[in-house]
């Protein structure tokens, strides 16, 4: 439009929901002079919007809040991004170039594209700004190679509830650093940040099927696949034999209690035996296990948390219900989510399916909304789903954190045991070196006592004086009875 014959006639009206661009075009074309745009960050693109600018009649730029009811900006929305898979790309490069006279050269970034063709792109931002975004682009594309879709998302695909996403992360307290509570509104305290700190660690955990502090995991794993063709196992191999030591606790302590009370019990004997065989092969410690009841030392815990979840996740179905009935994805995550909960605090131990169906709701992970709300609806709806999901991740930290306190005293008794078996093992393989030569020694200095003395050597066996005395040991000894 501006390169046109008649461009000083024509006018331009241009719709954008970034309200940042918007302000920064505005700021570079009333500073009056293009003069110095070299050193902003993207001085170039910005030099060549202010000089087409000049040359039109009038051009008027307006802001449009996004997501917030407006049709025709969802028109636009979906017209752009139809518009991303285009064959045939206008070279904006080009466009800029031909309009740039402040800078004696411009620089083009070159890069590949996902069809393996080349597209440059004006490279004007600052170099320390320019070089830290091609840095982090880098370490993201090497990072994201071995990743698959759902593995840091709880296994949800998709398009994210972003809303959703970010809430259950942050922190109760507002910018005043004051904090409400069951007394009324407070200063907070270095226990809330740490509160808040292990409930965070709990939902990024549950994102990527890996907590701190529970041994077995999804790092657990990779570390075993690079142990598996040593021939002395590694610390994750001598983890994964000894399995969870929270369970192997409650299963001695209730074996010794039965056998206790009755030891001839046929039924005693039979739940000792299988305790046995568990001890042989032991239950991992993972997230699944901890939060599905089927850790025995932890299962107060856990139905705990799930009673919580079947009912936090109830409410938020309803919520979404209401407000977004034609989000199907967030719904189906969801109800599959209050299912899996119904099931383990009512009926039977979840297995790790039933866990992967409630990671999404610990971890805050929800599909996208698709309905058309209002940025205050939207807004609303996201913070009571958003604070559901927070209350679901506060019961699952309370039983890890149960879990792991037991876990350490368990670790704890073995530790000290295995102190004094590395004691006991040493006195053993000393005694073992040593006997030999104390057995010699024994040897020499009694047959040197007896050449003396002149009594029989000792360590000679009956046959052998019976057979001095020209009978077997055991005629002789009955000869001198009779």
């Amino acid at each position: 439009m501006a390169t046109a014959e008649d461009a000083a006639d024509r006018r331009c009206l241009v719709l954008s929901d970034c309200k940042p661009a918007l302000q920064q075009i505005e700021a570079a074309y009333r500073k009056g002079s293009l003069e110095g745009l070299r050193e902003w960050d993207r001085g170039a693109a910005l030099e060549g919007i202010c000089r087409y600018r000049a040359q039109l009649d009038s051009v008027t730029f307006l802001w449009v809040p996004s997501h917030a009811g407006c049709a025709s900006n969802a028109y636009a929305d979906a017209a752009a991004t139809a518009y991303m898979g285009a064959s045939e790309i206008e070279d904006a490069t080009a466009v800029i170039r031909e309009a740039v006279r402040t800078s004696p050269c411009l620089y083009t970034d070159r890069r590949r594209t996902a069809d393996g063709e080349w597209r440059g792109d004006v490279l004007d931002r600052r170099t320390y700004y320019a070089t830290r975004g091609h840095t982090n682009e880098w370490v993201r594309g090497r990072l994201g190679e071995g990743l698959t879709a759902g593995s840091h998302t709880a296994g949800v695909t998709g398009p994210l509830w972003s809303d959703v996403v970010r809430g259950t992360t942050r922190h109760k307290w507002d910018k005043r650093q004051r904090i409400k509570d069951q007394h009324g509104e407070r200063e907070i305290e270095f226990a809330d940040v740490d509160d808040h700190n292990v409930v965070t660690k709990t939902v990024m955990g549950a994102r990527v099927r890996q907590q701190a502090g529970v041994p077995h995991g999804a790092h657990h794993e990779r570390i075993m696949r690079g142990e598996a063709g040593r021939e002395t196992p590694g610390a994750a191999t001598r983890s994964e034999l000894r399995g969870c030591l929270v369970c192997k606790a409650a299963r001695d302590a209730a074996r010794r209690a039965a056998l206790k009370r009755d030891p001839l019990c046929p039924i005693v004997r039979k739940a000792a035996q299988q305790w046995t065989e568990e001890d042989e092969n032991p239950p991992r410690a993972t997230m699944a296990h901890l939060l599905s009841g089927a850790c025995l030392g932890n299962r107060e815990q856990a139905r705990w948390f799930l009673r919580v979840a079947r009912a936090q996740t109830g409410t938020a179905i309803s919520k979404v219900a209401q407000a977004a009935p034609d989000s199907k994805d967030t719904l189906k995550t969801l109800r599959i989510a209050h299912v899996a909960a119904l099931k383990g605090s009512r009926y039977r131990v979840l297995d790790e399916d039933g866990y992967d169906a409630l990671a999404p709701a610990v971890g805050g992970v929800l599909p996208a909304l698709v309905d058309d709300l209002s940025e205050k609806s939207r807004r609303d709806l996201g913070a009571g789903v958003t604070r559901n999901l927070q209350v679901v991740a506060e019961a699952a930290t309370g039983a890890v954190q149960r879990w792991i306190q037991l876990n350490d005293e368990a670790t704890a008794r073995i530790m000290k045991r295995e102190e004094h078996i590395e004691w006991l093992r040493k006195l053993f393989a000393g005694w073992k070196e040593a006997r030999p030569a104390l057995r010699e020694s024994r040897r020499r200095r009694d047959n040197g006592g007896n050449v003396q003395t002149g009594q029989q050597p000792v360590g000679r066996t009956r046959a052998a004086t019976a057979a001095q005395t020209g009978g077997s040991g055991d005629s002789g000894h009955r000869a001198r009875s009779g």
